[in-house]
């Protein structure tokens, strides 16, 4: 049990360190996309629409991974229970094939 627990709590951190550098790799992104469109943005007007437009996806991404980050903490055992379950039968299953 205590290695069953060990080893929910070390793919929840893979998890949540996986969720944490795709938010940080979007907002890089939007903000060298942004810096490098700027001068496009200030020629046709739309830089403000673009910052607020801009600034919801990331708002609402960022909204999204927390959530979700928050929901896998919550429900770790059910969630990665499952999924070393079928971890460990795919390693019996090559096991037997040999």
């Amino acid at each position: 049990m205590r290695d069953h627990q060990a080893r929910i709590e070390a793919m929840y951190r893979r998890d949540k360190l996986a969720a944490y550098i795709s938010v940080t790799t979007v907002w890089a992104v939007y903000a060298f996309t942004f810096w490098r469109m700027s001068d496009q943005f200030a020629a046709s007007g739309v830089t403000l629409l673009m910052l607020i437009l801009g600034g919801l996806v990331l708002f609402l991404n960022t909204a999204a991974v927390w959530a979700l980050i928050r929901h896998y903490q919550e429900d770790k055992a059910a969630i990665y229970g499952t999924d070393i379950y079928y971890l460990d039968r795919i390693v019996a299953d090559r096991r037997l094939a040999r």
